[in-house]
């Protein structure tokens, strides 16, 4: 079908829907690999946090019995300070957290900004298109992948409930401090292996969203010719440009050839029109050329203004190939046209 989409996208059909915002990013596994590390900063600065709330409480006790009963002015001020500790201990994280969404979020899009993606449409309030999307491929996937995520994780938490009540009995007998820390380590444990989960599965998704990217923005052989219109212009113009242009050459190659000193052919189909100035060039100088067609209008002006045409085929063949307009000829040439010159020199001095 002319329609249909076959095509993989321009470079330009690329970079047009990055300036919309339409680009892929695999958001699962930025939020996998950002809880992963929030988890495994929790677990290395674990003893930390811990002795750093074991000294806010106890900074707790100590000033709640400085606190006048429904003194709400020094009520306000001790929560305040707590609050203050318990954010100097959070904020760090929160910091890391941001700065890895933003680095996995940016090196997935290479941090392109739009706000057409969160423009209003009211192609959005259609109900039509919104039951497209709700039955789409890609919201089938989606519901695939997060029944997926659910079933693994309860499986992997109820095992994991299992393994640490078969343990409980045994926190009686040792010091609070370690059974808050054996609690930790497996709550701990049980999250960073959901996270590894939801990451495998996140690069799955990844892959797919790759691909119905691709899809999307496919482009039609249609859509491939106009883009190739707009980029090189339209083919018919840039051929009536072109003829244009090669006219406007062959008439400044016509006004040369009354300066030439001598035509040398290749009597029907080559023409090659040489000056020399021994004051100016080092060289006789090709100042006009032709083939066929042309060749036959150089010799004709060439007749009308009584310059000398010599024939010499292999000498016309040659010169024609190897020398542009307006370049001196190499010296392996010298010695053949300097015969030439000097046989039409020789002529001359005789009119």
């Amino acid at each position: 079908m002319a329609g249909e989409k076959t095509e993989k996208a321009t470079p330009k059909r690329r970079e047009e829907q990055r300036k919309k915002g339409n680009v892929f990013q695999g958001k699962d596994i930025t939020i996998s690999i950002n809880l992963l590390i929030m988890f495994v900063s929790l677990k290395l600065l674990g003893k930390y946090i811990y002795e750093f709330l074991q000294r806010t409480m106890a900074f707790f006790l100590a000033g709640s019995g400085n606190v006048k009963f429904l003194d709400s002015g020094s009520i306000t001020k001790l929560l305040i300070n707590i609050l203050g500790r318990i954010l100097v201990l959070v904020l760090p994280l929160l910091l890391i957290s941001a700065l890895t969404s933003f680095l996995l979020s940016g090196a997935q899009t290479r941090f392109i900004f739009s706000t057409k993606k969160i423009a209003f449409k009211l192609s959005n309030l259609n109900p039509l298109n919104g039951f497209k999307r709700t039955f789409s491929l890609r919201a089938i996937m989606q519901l695939v992948k997060s029944m997926l995520i659910i079933v693994v994780i309860s499986i992997m938490v109820y095992d994991s409930i299992v393994e640490f009540s078969k343990n409980i009995s045994s926190l009686y007998f040792v010091p609070i401090q370690q059974s808050i820390f054996f609690i930790a380590s497996s709550v701990f444990s049980i999250f960073i292996r959901v996270c590894i989960v939801v990451l495998m599965i996140g690069i799955l998704d990844f892959f797919f969203q790759w691909w119905q990217h691709e899809q999307d923005i496919k482009m039609t052989k249609q859509e491939i010719k106009e883009e190739y219109k707009q980029i090189e212009g339209d083919p018919h113009i840039k051929s009536a440009i072109k003829s244009r242009q090669q006219q406007m050459s062959r008439r400044r190659i016509m006004q040369r050839v009354p300066e030439a000193d001598v035509i040398i052919v290749n009597p029907e189909h080559f023409a090659v029109a040489l000056k020399y100035d021994s004051k100016a060039n080092r060289a006789p100088m090709v100042i006009a050329k032709g083939k066929n067609y042309l060749a036959l209008k150089i010799k004709a002006i060439a007749a009308e203004n009584d310059i000398k045409i010599e024939e010499n085929p292999p000498l016309a063949r040659a010169l024609y190939k190897a020398v542009d307009i307006d370049k001196e000829i190499p010296p392996e040439f010298y010695q053949a046209v300097a015969e030439v010159l000097s046989y039409v020199y020789s002529l001359n001095k005789k009119k």
